[in-house]
């Protein structure tokens, strides 16, 4: 168990990357796939959190990535069974990425009162310095901050 239990929004880069194979053939005794361990460890230890269109995106992205159906739906189930859900009521960030996809992602980690949004996406680390909560780092600088 972690010392400290953050809340944490994860961008769809890092659940497509944690992949969802190890759903049906269970986790690697080693795991050597970063953005699977945090999202496993966000799960189990911190406060995940989504909205609506994130999840929409998720779910999105693993279909295009032929990702089989029912191993992403049961991702996405695992992922609202585990994680809190946060309604959006900010209009703008206060400073927005050059993508404005991914904006969803800051307005979520804002209103949900987030420590650390993961992400390993440029347009939302280029943020890195626009923001003290939520801190935005990648998986590989985060996971030891979240002891994963």
């Amino acid at each position: 168990m972690p010392n400290h239990i953050y809340r944490v929004v994860l961008d769809t880069n890092q659940i497509v990357a944690a992949g969802t194979g190890w759903l049906e053939h269970g986790r690697p005794s080693f795991d050597n796939n970063t953005c699977r361990r945090v999202l496993i460890h966000v799960a189990e230890s911190h406060t995940g959190l989504y909205c609506g269109k994130i999840i929409g995106e998720y779910l999105e992205k693993l279909i295009d990535l032929n990702h089989p159906p029912e191993r992403a739906q049961k991702l996405i189930t695992y992922l609202i069974g585990a994680f809190e859900r946060v309604v959006i009521v900010t209009s703008a960030a206060p400073a927005k990425p050059s993508d404005p996809d991914d904006e969803v992602f800051l307005l979520c980690a804002l209103d949900g009162q987030a420590h650390y949004l993961v992400s390993d996406d440029g347009a939302l680390l280029n943020l890195k310095q626009s923001y003290t909560r939520p801190v935005i780092g990648g998986s590989t600088e985060l996971a030891p901050l979240l002891s994963a």
